[in-house]
């Protein structure tokens, strides 16, 4: 454990280092633990200056406050959610580096929210999504084989961009992969995928790129690894051919790779392990979107469904 100097934005930081270094958090949820955490600066700093230079002598009223100085700001549910969950994953290392004698967000309850079920494609629209890439273009086959690795395994956007051609082996159909809070886990895919990436990887071979283990799976421009945001900008470009979902993107994928598991049968653990997810709760939502499509057929279908609103 870090040494920690007593003031609040000192602690922020030293809680930050440790969420990068430790935990191993991406650069962009540090960089959304910073953001909430300094709107809490930012309001002690109006609230009792004092709460900076001491942020042991910081109560639960405090933390109440400023949740309803977040709520006069009309801030949803959500973020209201998501800036507690910061203070008190902030105040519990404080409490355990002995800085601070308890934790003041504990105990706390998280504002209720409505849980919008995720978007997904359609199985005849995922299966005309992998079509759309070229055949005849480097770029086209990558993309294809991008495309077809989304749906084969779920993995997340940054999972795909860090991949190595050493993680992927071909003769167990498996990808080794790097998720979040640099957990590692194994994820298979099948022929469709499979073939699309021999293909890929074979044409840049032709093109007169040594390929070896070490290189990046996906490449983008001067044979570095593809960029997160040209992955989004891909992905993105064939979805509108397909798609009218709001969020054209690669989680879209994840969504439907999801929900296509559960809907032909796959065991509810099976798909959590598949995904990555730290708790099953994470993956409960898709039975949700599976109960609510049964919900629909039903009322279209069964000719009693609507009897009681005749």
């Amino acid at each position: 454990m870090p040494e920690i100097k007593a003031e609040l934005n000192h602690c922020i930081e030293d809680f930050l280092d440790y969420l990068s270094q430790e935990r191993k958090y991406s650069p962009l949820t540090i960089k959304a633990y910073r953001r909430d955490l300094e709107d809490f600066t930012g309001f002690v700093n109006g609230y009792d200056m004092e709460y900076l230079q001491y942020p042991e002598r910081i109560d639960r009223q405090a933390i109440r406050h400023f949740l309803g100085y977040l709520r006069e700001r009309d801030l949803g549910a959500r973020s209201v959610a998501r800036k507690l969950a910061a203070l008190k994953s902030l105040f519990k290392y404080l409490n355990r580096a002995e800085i601070i004698p308890t934790n003041p967000a504990a105990g706390i309850k998280t504002p209720r929210f409505p849980r919008h079920l995720p978007e997904f494609l359609p199985e005849d629209q995922a299966m005309w999504l992998m079509e759309l890439p070229s055949a005849d273009t480097l770029i086209g086959l990558r993309d294809r084989a991008i495309l077809e690795t989304f749906y084969a395994t779920g993995i997340r956007l940054a999972e795909l961009t860090g991949l190595t051609v050493g993680n992927v082996s071909f003769t167990q159909n498996t990808m080794r992969v790097m998720g979040k809070g640099g957990k590692e886990r194994i994820v298979a895919f099948g022929k469709a995928a499979g073939e699309a990436l021999g293909r890929y990887l074979e044409a840049r071979r032709q093109q007169g790129e040594t390929v070896d283990y070490q290189c990046p799976l996906f490449c983008g421009r001067h044979g570095r690894s593809i960029s997160p945001r040209s992955v989004q900008v891909r992905v993105a470009h064939y979805m509108k051919q397909v798609a009218e979902a709001r969020h054209l993107s690669p989680h879209l994928l994840r969504h439907t790779v999801a929900t296509h598991l559960l809907d032909r049968g796959a065991d509810l653990m099976a798909v959590k392990d598949l995904l990555g997810h730290a708790s099953l709760s994470s993956t409960q939502v898709y039975t949700h979107v599976k109960t609510e499509q049964m919900k629909r057929l039903y009322r279209q279908a069964h000719p009693h469904a609507s009897a009681g609103e005749r």
